[in-house]
């Protein structure tokens, strides 16, 4: 699966889009949309809440270590276009992971997110690097994720 399709699945569930909004924020000295760091928050919390839980990816893509924390390049470049059109097929067991991330995290500030993504052990090893958002290896953590995560994945009854 590809992290466009589980985007838009996020997108598709936000109608009025005042969660994956168009409004200019700054944070950390960069400007961004926020609907765009809330997306690629709820996209990394959803992979690494997946690999805790089922030890595999939920979906092929990567994630690029940048200042206000992980981010998937192609979802960043395209969020301004993205739309729910062509939501390819998930399994009901999927849906229903990503409805629970969903909810779980809906409540959640951007700044929030971000300040969660930022305790990763990924991303604090990647984070000073100033010439590329290097590739975080997702993997390399997973026994981490599974302590970490163990009491969400609980009381998401995931």
């Amino acid at each position: 699966m590809k992290a466009i399709n589980i985007a838009k699945y996020f997108l598709s569930k936000d109608k009025d889009r005042s969660i994956f909004n168009n409004k200019v924020v700054q944070h950390n000295g960069r400007k961004f949309y926020e609907g765009n760091a809330r997306l690629n928050k709820y996209l990394f919390l959803s992979q690494v809440v997946y690999l805790a839980k089922y030890g595999e990816r939920l979906f092929e893509d990567d994630f690029s270590a940048y200042e206000n924390g992980p981010v998937v390049e192609n979802i960043m470049q395209e969020y301004p276009r993205l739309n729910t059109e062509n939501i390819e097929m998930m399994s009901d067991a999927v849906l229903s992971f990503l409805d629970k991330m969903y909810m779980s995290l809906e409540n959640a500030s951007f700044e929030e997110l971000i300040e969660i993504t930022h305790e990763d052990p990924e991303w604090i090893k990647l984070k000073n690097n100033t010439y590329i958002a290097p590739t975080m290896n997702l993997e390399e953590n997973i026994d981490e994720y599974k302590k970490k995560y163990k009491g969400f994945i609980e009381a998401l009854d995931i």
